[in-house]
């Protein structure tokens, strides 16, 4: 039996082969870049996006491009370079706007043709980046505006948001500004972000990513109150973390570390059936018991309500993270024979999965009306006799278009650590050790010689992971 007429069959082919050719998730599609960032071969991470020349073509995956530039480069301790991309990604997020094309490619394809303008913690994180990166090259001033620009993206992101129990609030956003402060000797300003901070990390971070404070923090608060005075909040502070200040030492310096451990989630494409059932009152409903969906759909036309009932169910493509599992789960400096170790501040990958859920009912609902308008065409055409070569057509369009948005910044760490650690002045060597559940290995070593009232910041980042969750 013949599926195509004569005159529909060769485009027919064609867009099938065109469409399926871009089933293909992002992060299989970048498997030569990840490979050699797993490898720490930054040269060839460079080498590979220098020489890819669609990113620049693609406005669509542009603000990508910048983003994983910018990673690679910070990794390989290329800092002024590495912020000369992430203030492009910076400035193509600020002048980015939702345009009607897009939305329509959105509603008629799929999202993953729009032009991708970042999720809300990729945005903020990126500022995360370049303040790092100007520490790292002594610039405290423009680390200040990075940090405040951090705080205000965020605060954008936390208007949007009417409900509760949404990622609207960045502790760690708060955490950084106070460090920075700290550094300046600003310390009523340091005092006041770390305050924020600690409401966040217990009144959002505790509930919505089972993080408990950061110890660090706690002990910077009560050092913060005792040098501005505030003696009251200094005791109450100390009281509520069982915690009493440390002697404030004149004339030591002190170590700033930031540990980037593993890398953060990876889009992959979630399909699923949505069974159709009559619901009355112009109404359809779509129903999926795995995923608990259960929601009644209005449907203008007679007729069409009918055309979806016939179908019985569609097939709808939604974009879900996978984890990357970290290889340590612990790190910590070796400064004089005495071990220091480091807190976690940010949990990247539980972010990600909770930011997706926050918009998990928007995408929803676009991508039910999209794929109940191709499958409604489909089912139409199949009805004339005249029209199956053309009604083909669709159903394979319809099938292969039907394809989640799986671009992400897939160079995020899977979560981010911290130490403070105070020293005397003079020649200190710094040992950085990671630990897994089976060993612990000597990741960096540094020789430093320190100033009286310096603060010296210092990164790092390991990339080992144990598999995909």
């Amino acid at each position: 039996m013949k599926i195509f007429n004569y005159s529909i069959k060769f485009p027919a082919f064609i867009l099938f082969i065109g469409l399926l050719s871009a089933c293909a998730s992002y992060y299989k599609k970048n498997e030569s870049l990840m490979n050699a960032v797993y490898a720490n071969d930054f040269a060839e991470a460079n080498k590979l996006l220098e020489n890819d020349a669609k990113w620049e073509k693609r406005q669509r995956n542009v603000l990508l491009f910048y983003l994983n530039k910018g990673s690679v480069l910070f990794m390989d301790g290329q800092h002024e370079a590495s912020n000369v991309y992430f203030r492009k990604a910076d400035y193509l997020i600020e002048d980015f706007n939702k345009n009607a094309g897009d939305f329509a490619i959105s509603f008629l394809v799929n999202a993953k043709y729009s032009t991708y303008s970042g999720e809300n913690f990729e945005q903020i994180l990126l500022h995360y980046y370049t303040t790092l990166n100007y520490l790292a090259l002594n610039k405290t001033d423009e680390a200040l505006v990075e940090g405040k620009r951090m705080l205000a993206k965020m605060q954008r992101i936390t208007d949007a948001y009417k409900s509760e129990n949404k990622y609207k609030r960045d502790a760690f956003a708060h955490n950084l500004l106070g460090m920075i402060y700290d550094m300046r000797g600003e310390y009523n300003d340091a005092f006041i972000a770390y305050r924020n901070a600690l409401e966040i990390y217990q009144e959002d971070y505790t509930k919505n990513f089972d993080m408990v404070v950061p110890l660090q923090l706690k002990k910077d608060l009560i050092r913060t109150a005792q040098k501005i005075g505030f003696y009251e909040e200094q005791a109450a502070y100390e009281k509520q973390f069982n915690l009493k200040a440390e002697p404030i030492q004149d004339a030591t310096a002190e170590l700033l570390y930031f540990w980037n451990n593993g890398l953060g989630p990876v889009k992959e494409q979630n399909s699923f059936n949505i069974i159709i059932s009559p619901a009355g009152n112009g109404m359809v409903n779509l129903v999926n018991p795995e995923l608990g969906i259960s929601m009644s759909w209005p449907v203008s036309e007679k007729n069409d309500r009918q055309d979806l009932l016939d179908m019985n169910f569609i097939r709808l493509a939604l974009p879900k993270y996978v984890s990357r599992l970290p290889f340590y789960n612990q790190g910590s400096l070796e400064i004089n024979n005495i071990q220091y170790p480091l807190q976690m501040a940010e949990n990247v990958n539980a972010i990600a999965f909770k930011s997706l859920q926050d918009r998990m009912a928007k995408e929803l609902a676009i991508g039910l009306g999209r794929v109940m308008a191709k499958q409604l065409a489909v089912h139409q055409l199949k009805k004339n006799k005249d029209q199956q070569g053309f009604a083909a057509a669709a159903m394979i369009y319809g099938a292969v278009s039907e394809q989640a948005d799986t671009r992400n910044w897939q160079l995020l760490p899977h979560a981010i650590h911290y130490a403070r650690v105070k020293v005397k002045p003079g020649a200190q060597l710094v040992k950085f050790s990671a630990t897994s559940e089976k060993e612990t290995r000597l990741i960096k070593t540094y020789d430093l010689n320190l100033k009286a009232n310096q603060t010296k910041v210092l990164m790092s980042q390991t990339l080992d992971f144990t598999g995909y969750r």
